[in-house]
């Protein structure tokens, strides 16, 4: 009896020290400050990427493997190379406009209104995630909202809410590593309040001097047993990128 009362005593003073911690943790940490350092470490100017695509729908997977040039927050251009029923699919993003080729067609279409909600090549992404691609420090206002374990380590969770009405996600639900400055976890969500979507950041290495996750797994909440994989197997940090990859002409080559 007097073991099982030390091990309760014991028990009750980790959770107390560890909630104790959870509260400095949270209250040391400017969320802004910590949303800026996460972007820096995911940005740069330029970037190449060569990486698959793994869209699971419930009863079979699809792998497409791609490549990718983005050049800041208003260009980017991605090939899809394989397999040969998508080979040669193209997609151009320039500003707030997004256009599509497929040899099947032989004809670039631009995807806009009601299209940009659409799944994007069936996949748990929509068109109009792809042209939301910006930084979250310069779209958002965060908040701290509470410390949460993921996989056993501490999460500092932050809230945040879009300064633009225009923004597809009008909020945010992150999960953060703030020692090293990462992403673990998100959720976005609509002006409603719907969640939408959930992502998962994994595989995390360091790439010339910063942490960068080699996989995101998208989840539609909209969709039943479904999943995205974007998986990034070569990626490169501010390097040239021909002009010619940012011209609607790169679409029919």
């Amino acid at each position: 009896m007097r073991i099982h009362r030390q091990s309760a005593f014991i028990s009750m003073v980790f959770l107390l020290l560890h909630a104790t911690a959870s509260f400095a943790f949270a209250g040391e940490t400017d969320p802004n400050v910590l949303l800026k350092a996460i972007d820096d470490n995911l940005w740069s100017e330029t970037k190449s990427i060569e990486g698959h695509l793994v869209i699971d729908n419930g009863r079979k997977e699809r792998e497409l493997a791609f490549d990718s040039w983005l050049e800041g927050r208003e260009k980017g251009y991605t090939h899809y190379k394989a397999p040969p029923r998508e080979a040669g699919t193209k997609m151009l993003k320039i500003q707030d406009k997004l256009w599509m080729y497929t040899p099947q067609t032989d004809r670039k279409i631009l995807i806009a209104g009601h299209l940009l909600r659409q799944s994007m090549m069936g996949s748990d992404l929509s068109y109009e995630d792809m042209l939301e691609d910006t930084k979250l420090s310069s779209a958002y206002d965060a908040k701290v909202e509470k410390v949460e374990d993921v996989d056993g380590f501490p999460s500092l969770v932050l809230h945040l809410v879009a300064r633009d009405e225009t923004i597809t996600y009008q909020s945010r639900r992150v999960w953060t590593d703030p020692q090293r400055k990462i992403i673990l976890r998100e959720e976005r969500y609509a002006k409603s309040g719907m969640l939408l979507k959930k992502v998962d950041f994994s595989g995390y290495a360091p790439i010339k001097g910063r942490l960068f996750p080699r996989s995101l797994t998208f989840r539609d909440m909209l969709k039943e047993n479904t999943h995205t994989t974007y998986h990034f197997d070569v990626i490169e940090f501010d390097v040239p990128v021909p002009e010619k990859y940012f011209s609607l002409s790169i679409l029919k080559r």
